[in-house]
């Protein structure tokens, strides 16, 4: 047995992918672990003694460095460029069905359900202050829409979608972003979890059928503040 593991030569493989894959397959280890850690609610709150709201909005700015800014700065010193990562409309037209077709299934089978479950009751909005008023449940969605989710998206179905799939194939590509995205969802609700598997897979062949990510972004955002509306209304029944 030992002879035979020392008789196989790492090197062929090793050469086998480009510096660019490479990297990318680090980052989309490294940089989930990073926000997981050091970018999260918890962290602000226990670390940095900040207060729940802006302890969210940490997480939301921490999020961009983490999947935007680095990544996208990485990247770009090894020659890559972002339009290459599924940015800009891509097929629209099928972007714009999708949209209208899996959101309201996504709403019916799923969100509504949830709503009414104690673990999503508990876990969201991040900011509980958005239960309070609907200006500050606007605020919450805004800036969750503008700064978390679009550099969750551009990271995940972006560029390690499109990244990974030119020397890997898209099948390969697709498992691997899902692995990381999933990962990062342990501690959350259960249904989250496991939630985060299927829209992974679902996300990521939207947006190469797309060409585009900002379809799976557009899903997302109406995902998760569908979630957070429908819940303060039947918490609070306003």
């Amino acid at each position: 047995m030992k002879r035979a593991f020392m008789a196989i030569d790492p090197r062929p493989y090793w050469h086998q992918v480009s510096p660019q894959t490479s990297v990318l397959l680090l980052l989309a280890a490294v940089m989930p672990a990073a926000h997981y850690t050091f970018g999260s609610i918890a962290f602000a709150e226990n670390a940095l003694g900040l207060p729940r709201h802006d302890a969210v909005l940490y997480m939301f700015a921490a999020a961009a460095l983490c999947f935007g800014v680095i990544p996208a700065l990485v990247m770009k010193m090894l020659g890559a460029r972002v339009s290459e990562y599924g940015v800009g409309l891509g097929d629209w037209r099928t972007g714009l069905t999708a949209v209208a077709v899996l959101f309201p299934l996504v709403l019916v089978l799923t969100l509504l359900p949830g709503a009414y479950t104690p673990e999503l009751q508990n876990f969201y909005p991040f900011d509980r202050d958005a239960l309070l008023s609907w200006s500050a449940m606007g605020q919450l969605e805004v800036s969750r829409a503008v700064v978390y989710y679009y550099a969750w998206e551009f990271f995940f179905r972006g560029m390690l979608l499109f990244g990974l799939r030119r020397e890997l194939g898209d099948w390969v590509a697709i498992c691997i972003q899902v692995i990381p995205s999933c990962l990062w969802h342990m501690g959350m609700p259960t249904s989250e979890i496991f939630s985060s598997i299927l829209a992974g897979f679902g996300f990521a062949i939207l947006a190469l059928r797309t060409g585009s990510f900002l379809w799976p972004y557009v899903i997302h955002v109406l995902i998760g503040a569908g979630m957070d509306i429908l819940i303060k209304l039947v918490v609070t029944k306003q």
